[in-house]
């Protein structure tokens, strides 16, 4: 499978999944010293314990907000444990990133772990 260059545009131009949540159960920023990206996780539980909706926001690149868009959709409708077994490779399975650029789905994954566990 190749890098889809007109879905990663698709994604960066409707900015796919990207809001702040007013509602949001947990709020989680995270700032990358290495590359100066911050990220923004929202998320809202219901009252089953599932996530009910999750978003984001970054002023990160291309492929943070690729990486943040693919992860948000995947833990959608999950429990808590079901969200935090989600790793780079899910991310990777829905969207393929390229080789000097796999660094984001993980650190979507550890961005999302730390949400998770607020959540807790």
């Amino acid at each position: 499978m190749a890098m889809d260059f007109e879905r990663y545009k698709k994604m960066n131009d409707d900015k796919e999944g990207s809001r702040e949540m007013a509602d949001a159960t947990v709020d989680h920023t995270y700032h990358n010293d290495a590359c100066g990206d911050g990220y923004r996780i929202f998320l809202k539980l219901g009252a089953d314990g599932r996530i009910t909706d999750a978003s984001y926001t970054t002023n990160g690149c291309g492929f943070g907000l690729a990486a943040l868009a693919v992860i948000t959709k995947l833990v959608k409708g999950k429990t808590l444990d079901e969200a935090a077994k989600i790793g780079p490779s899910e991310i990777e399975a829905d969207f393929e990133f390229p080789e000097r650029r796999r660094n984001y789905p993980v650190t979507a994954t550890e961005v999302m772990q730390q949400a998770l566990e607020l959540a807790r």
